[in-house]
């Protein structure tokens, strides 16, 4: 009988050792075989993405146009007090009905000041409107791209924009959310415009694998009501320079650029029904099929979120590492663990030692867990980590200080942890990522927890 708990005490250590071993140090045959971690902001490089606003050249020249006649006008003045002056000295006896002149025009122009003042107060609130309802638009095109890590800050002086993203993700990409996003369906034989950008009602986008040769990017947009009869009853015909009728060309644009174009009916046939089904990119790679269709997702959030009236330019591009450094986090984790074990040496002297040294191996199994389900790695997932690891901490100290079976204290334990778990699941939908991540980090701990301490922990403290 001491044999065979003997065996199994042995195995269960040799297992603590062994996943403890795969999860902190991996497999390697010439590179790790593990599934990397999905870390999130707090503990990744990121990429800083600066935009300023784009100065209106037209408004710049009727700025340097108005300025020019102002200084035109101002040489007239001159011109005109100089003779004014003259007037002045012959005509000494009128002195005192232009200073009462001087002195109301004077008044006129101080209320001219404050009049400009308050329109240039208007205009810059206006714009601090403007701003903001632009951030607006890109921040909810950014979360419709499956980007929940992102951070935009504005400037609302100089509505200039700071859009911090993931590091793997491609600059473009930003670049075109930031964009004015003016979509448009236009005649390319006249030049006419035939559908603006508030006649697309939404769109969406899929890869296609079965329908073609080879697998596409289908671009699916649906328009409005008066969009679609605009398009039913759009003129497909054209006259050219020369008298003759030929079939138009139509085309659908983003901000100026053809993405797609083809003969008018064929464009008006395919939108009867009030949708457009548009082949973007056909390919075999993999890879850029999949290149394909983040930027088809991209042209998706902005037509579903409409155009914005600022103008954007990229300004510059920065790498930033992250201000938490992952060995302190290890260091100051190694030791709490000394202090936890030194406690139940202490208080339940050789007894305590292996049940609180198999909780290395509820830590590696839960990493493990986490590493094939995606859930990112921030702060709150090593919060929520800690919490089922003090929980377990405590089922072990209270089965080591009474008569009680690990079973029972067990099955007492859970009273505190299925509201836990519910709490969990609740949070696992919360829309900010550090608490969705705690939350998924609770759940499969406590799903883990329960099926470790049933075959390993129950092992080492049952005798």
């Amino acid at each position: 009988m001491k044999k065979n708990y003997t065996l199994k005490i042995v195995l269960a250590m040799l297992f603590v050792a062994l996943v403890s071993l795969v999860s902190f140090v991996g497999v390697y045959k010439g590179k790790n075989l593990l599934k990397e971690y999905s870390l999130g902001k707090d503990f990744s490089q990121r990429k800083v993405v600066t935009f300023s606003v784009k100065e209106d050249t037209k408004t710049e020249e009727q700025n340097n146009e108005n300025n020019s006649e102002e200084a035109t006008t101002e040489e007239q003045n001159n011109e005109n007090n100089s003779e004014e002056a003259k007037t002045e000295e012959q005509n000494n006896e009128n002195n005192s009905e232009e200073a009462t002149t001087e002195e109301q025009n004077n008044e006129n122009n101080s209320g001219e000041t404050k009049t400009e003042e308050q329109n240039n107060e208007n205009v810059q609130t206006d714009k601090a409107k403007e701003y903001k309802n632009s951030k607006n638009i890109i921040e909810k095109r950014l979360a419709k791209m499956n980007s929940s890590e992102y951070d935009v800050r504005l400037n609302e002086n100089t509505g200039s924009l700071t859009i911090e993203i993931p590091y793997d993700m491609d600059t473009r990409y930003p670049v075109e959310i930031v964009s004015k996003g003016k979509t448009q369906i236009v005649n390319q034989s006249t030049s006419e415009t035939i559908i603006e950008t508030n006649g697309f009602k939404s769109a969406t986008a899929r890869i296609d694998s079965t329908n073609y040769e080879k697998p596409v990017v289908l671009l699916n947009i649906k328009f409005t009501n008066d969009a679609k009869n605009t398009l039913k009853n759009a003129n497909t015909k054209y006259t050219d320079s020369e008298g003759n009728e030929s079939e138009a060309k139509f085309e659908f644009t983003l901000n100026g650029d053809t993405l797609y174009s083809d003969t008018a009916e064929n464009f008006v046939n395919t939108a009867k029904n009030g949708t457009l089904d548009l082949v973007l990119e056909q390919t075999d790679d993999q890879d850029k099929l999949e290149d394909y269709y983040q930027s088809a997702l991209t042209l998706v959030s902005i037509i579903n979120n409409g155009e914005i009236a600022t103008d954007y330019q990229l300004e510059s591009v920065k790498i930033v590492s992250s201000n938490i450094n992952i060995k302190t986090i290890i260091i100051i984790v190694a030791i709490i663990g000394v202090i936890m074990l030194g406690y139940a040496i202490y208080k339940f002297k050789e007894k305590g030692i292996l049940p609180v040294l198999s909780l290395i191996g509820l830590v590696a199994t839960i990493l493990l867990v986490l590493r094939y389900t995606n859930v990112k790695i921030t702060l709150f997932t090593i919060l929520g980590l800690a919490v089922i690891v003090v929980a377990n901490y405590i089922l072990i100290l209270k089965t080591l200080g009474n008569d009680k079976t690990f079973k029972k204290n067990f099955v007492e334990m859970l009273n505190i942890l299925i509201p836990c778990f519910i709490v969990a699941i609740v949070l696992c939908c919360s829309p900010y990522l550090q608490l969705a991540t705690m939350g998924m980090t609770i759940f499969w701990g406590v799903i883990v927890m329960f099926i470790y301490n049933a075959l390993i922990v129950r092992t080492l403290i049952d005798k």
